[in-house]
């Protein structure tokens, strides 16, 4: 007799019904994240065409653009790229999907009840998923797009490493031809630039607006298709409202160009596995692991990964064609909405595959390549030997049976004149003064003469040349196209939200942008040094903090009541989710970068009546660039870049050309420079005075840092050598407050603004503390000398009180001025 177990339950949460549990909330978990920023993004230009075309009042339409900002800044992202900035949002069954919790939100941010908006005027579920769906989309195709070129500079760079890397070339698993390691490389080059074009045109066919379309049938309500779709970016409006909202060749075509990818990419990694097996590249230790019993293993498991990953592929592009087959020609759930997380999760993987692909690659080294004498004995030579008859005129077949019986009896080392002589004889070719056999001996043992061959494409030295820099010219020519789409996305996306707010009836709210250094800080106490070797010694007190000149001024600007985002990079490892921890801060978003290497950290010894003295571990700063910030960052009221001299690739002209688009998109720009590693140099001192500074508004060093650049005596007649030069410099002065040059070009003056006596407590953040108080001051008053006489006392006051209480410093002056906008 079996019993029935009718305990098991039905859902997790009993508050929801068991549809609503096992259903609409893991759906709504998973899509709003995605779902909800863009559906901001399209309804703020939904209410201003509706606005623009008159079928909504001026003042309803400013008010909900006014709401739909608030939710704006609570839910963009702060980067381009596909992924959403908040990972979740709480479902907690009062409505049933992302759209309705849209609204209820969109009600309390315009103060109104939901059934007094307007947002859904003229506009169905249908049409805005549709939009939503293509406007998340788009963007990750362009991220795959951008690695998958990556990968393409990575194949050209290895193949030219290895021109004269001579290997065993197989076909159907067995040795066929001597080939390079170039030859190999600059081919899969040529299949991922396929995959690219192949991504334009998906792009191209992702890049269309769905919106007034309604439900499927438009509407009688005044709207204009071509403006929306202008100012969400897009391309052009639909021409049939029907396919707008039923169709799904767009998914169709995003899941297929996903699993080509990895498929293609998953056949090269066996390839590469059996090299790293047969000992002819090394196995790179940073994508390997050992075993748990085996200490001689050294395992490429990354390799086994990547056709796994392949495999997933696959699922999804199954599962996306199997959910559309459902389906009926009309919009419904299976063809639409049910294959986003397939879709979702499948753009997640291939650009995490994309970066391993071009990781392994950038590891290519050779090891112990097969010997010409290896070559020959695997039969390798043995088309060069028939084809050498050939063109001393003997057919074809002729010559491949001759060459195909010697090497049945043996491999080419092996055969001596008068076996040849024999096989030409029974082959019925003539032969009287021994020319062919001579050839016969000699073409089958020389694989190097593959290196001389000109052909174009073929594994010759010159020929690989000409195809490798062809790869580049090609890679070069796609990366501009995308490059022009995501501009194009980018613009409007920053276009439309100056229209709205200038539509919204308010001033935008200004906001800082830091990009930098973040890191945690270990902070030792009383301590100026470290003890000697093998001593240790107990201090006062030990702090584990979040650190980095970028990210103590984004955390006080932030806690000043300003919309404030942070760009940094971190390292793929536990102390990125470590300082995502520490940096939580109402009003702070955060722009973690994950870039090659580790999460930098820093160690300072601080102790009463002098500056801290640091160790830092670059880590990931080292890989930081200017491809990874984007507009969103730089479009600010006020961007500052802290931290110069542990950022290596953001110096100099690279640095200038951020700034510059920086200044073109409104915002004010400020450096925080640091000092350079080993002391100031020449190098150092052009790279700021002629590249850097004539796209600096504010120059924010201390003492020190202001002596060693200019070399000067003094801090004042350090600050003769800016009465020139662009930017403003307000210098910290520690104990003694501030020096504020200002004033147009020529006829600078030198303000000395004092510091209030106190007795600190903790220095360490002081000079980032100023800066952030400097700049909210300085955006809200336009007076330097105001400025920084506010982030001197301010700063003051914070030094002199424990770090338990040092917070509500910034807090309380927010409180103080108002929490005006800036």
């Amino acid at each position: 007799m079996t019993s029935t177990n009718h305990s098991a339950p039905l859902r997790d949460r009993d508050d929801l019904s068991i549809y609503w549990d096992n259903h609409l909330r893991v759906a709504f978990e998973e899509a709003a994240p995605h779902d909800l920023p863009a559906m901001v993004e399209a309804s703020i230009a939904h209410v201003v065409m509706l606005g623009e075309t008159e079928a909504l009042p001026s003042d309803r339409a400013s008010r909900l653009i006014r709401g739909l900002l608030r939710l704006w800044e609570s839910w963009a992202p702060t980067s381009s790229d596909w992924r959403p900035r908040v990972r979740s949002f709480p479902f907690d069954g009062a409505v049933e999907d992302p759209y309705y919790f849209l609204e209820s939100e969109l009600a309390a941010a315009c103060d109104m009840a939901t059934a007094d908006l307007d947002v859904q005027l003229a506009r169905s579920r249908n049409d805005l998923d549709a939009g939503v769906f293509r406007m998340v989309l788009r963007r990750g195709v362009l991220d795959i797009a951008d690695i998958l070129l990556r990968a393409v500079q990575e194949l050209s760079d290895a193949a030219e490493r290895n021109l004269r890397s001579l290997i065993i070339g197989h076909t159907h698993r067995r040795p066929a031809q001597p080939t390079t390691i170039a030859h190999v490389l600059s081919g899969a080059a040529e299949a991922l630039l396929s995959q690219a074009h192949e991504l334009l045109s998906v792009y191209d066919e992702l890049n269309v607006s769905p919106l007034t379309s309604a439900a499927f049938a438009g509407t009688d309500i005044a709207v204009d298709s071509q403006r929306i779709s202008d100012l969400l970016g897009f391309d052009r409006p639909f021409t049939s409202s029907y396919e707008a909202v039923a169709g799904a060749e767009h998914f169709m075509r995003v899941a297929a160009i996903q699993a080509r990818i990895s498929a293609t990419g998953a056949r090269w990694a066996r390839v590469v596995q059996e090299w790293m097996n047969l000992g002819w590249i090394e196995t790179p230790g940073s994508f390997s692991q050992g075993s748990s019993i085996m200490p001689q293993k050294q395992n490429p498991v990354v390799l086994e990964h990547m056709v796994s990953m392949a495999g997933a592929a696959n699922g999804d592009l199954v599962s996306v064609y199997s959910a559309i087959a459902a389906g009926w020609y009309e919009d419904s759930n299976n063809a639409t909405t049910d294959v986003q997380k397939h879709l979702w999760a499948s753009v997640e993987r291939t650009v995490r595959f994309l970066r391993l692909f071009a990781g392994v690659v950038r590891e290519i080294r050779p090891l112990r390549l097969p010997s010409s004498a290896q070559i020959v004995s695997s039969g390798a030579t043995t088309t060069a030997v028939a084809e050498a008859l050939a063109v001393h005129g003997v057919p074809w077949r002729a010559a491949h049976d001759v060459v195909g019986s010697l090497f049945r009896a043996g491999e080419p080392a092996t055969w001596h004149s008068q076996q040849v002589e024999a096989a030409l004889r029974s082959a019925s070719i003539e032969d009287s003064d021994g020319t062919l056999a001579s050839i016969v001996m000699s073409s089958g043992n020389e694989p190097e003469k593959i290196l001389a061959r000109d052909q174009d494409g073929s594994p010759g030295e010159a020929a690989q040349k000409r195809t490798i820099n062809g790869v580049r010219q090609r890679c070069r020519e796609i990366q501009q196209s995308f490059g022009d789409r995501r501009q194009h996305i980018d613009d409007a996306r920053c276009d439309l939200m100056t229209l709205a707010r200038e539509r919204g009836g308010r001033a935008p709210r200004t906001r800082i942008s830091v990009i930098g250094n973040l890191n945690p800080d270990v902070v030792i106490h009383g301590r100026a040094d470290f003890p000697a070797p093998g001593e240790e010694e107990v201090v006062p007190e030990i702090d584990l903090r979040i650190g980095g000149s970028a990210a103590n001024t984004a955390l006080r600007s932030a806690q000043l009541g300003v919309p404030t985002t942070l760009t940094a990079p971190v390292g793929s490892d536990p102390g990125a989710d470590l300082l995502r921890g520490l940096a939580q801060e109402e009003g702070l978003e955060l722009n973690l970068v994950t870039v090659n290497g580790c999460t930098p950290i820093t160690v300072a010894a601080e102790a009463a009546h002098r500056d801290r003295s640091f160790i830092s571990s670059l880590g990931a700063l080292a890989e930081f660039g200017p491809e990874d910030v984007d507009d969103q960052a730089l479009s600010a009221g006020c961007l500052l870049l802290s931290g110069y001299f542990l950022l290596p690739h953001l110096q100099g002209k690279r640095l200038a050309a951020l700034l510059e688009r920086a200044q073109q998109l409104g915002a004010i720009t400020a450096l925080d420079m640091g000092h350079p590693a080993g002391g100031w140099s020449e190098r150092h001192r052009v790279g700021l005075f002629e590249h850097v500074f004539p796209h600096l508004d504010i120059l924010l060093p201390n003492e020190s840092e202001v002596l060693g650049l200019t070399g000067a005596a003094t801090a004042r007649d350090a600050l003769d050598r800016f009465a020139d030069a662009h930017p403003m410099v307000i210098t910290k002065m520690g104990e003694q407050g501030a020096l504020v040059q200002s004033g147009p070009r020529g006829q600078r003056r030198v303000t000395s603004v004092p510091a209030p006596r106190v007795s600190p407590v903790d220095t360490v953040g002081a000079g980032d503390a100023f800066n952030a108080v400097f700049l909210t001051e300085f955006m809200r008053h336009k007076d330097p000398e105001e400025a920084a006489r506010t982030a001197v006392s301010t700063t003051s006051r914070a030094i002199s009180l424990p770090s338990s209480l040092r917070d509500d410093v910034f807090r309380k002056h927010r409180t103080d001025r108002g929490n005006d906008s800036v």
